[in-house]
């Protein structure tokens, strides 16, 4: 699985990294995306205080892009 087709993907529903470490978050939501390497493994977490997902609690792990696709369609209505 490409990482990059992952956040491009993410980058289009407008949730960012800004701090560049594979984090993506969006203000409007309780969680964060967080991919890993090439590998391209995508873990969704709840964001707990300021620290935007590295330590709140695993929810879901996808193992393909289009599982990504379909959890966000069913649960952001995005």
């Amino acid at each position: 699985m490409s990482s990059q087709k992952i956040h491009e993907f993410l980058r289009s529903k407008n949730w960012f990294d800004t701090d560049r470490d594979a984090r993506y978050i969006n203000l409007n939501h309780p969680y964060a995306v967080l991919v890993a390497g090439e590998e391209g493994q995508i873990t969704l977490r709840e964001k707990v205080g300021f620290d935007d997902g590295q330590n709140g609690e695993e929810i879901y792990s996808f193992n393909s892009l289009n599982e990504l696709q379909m959890w966000f369609e069913n649960n952001i209505g995005e």
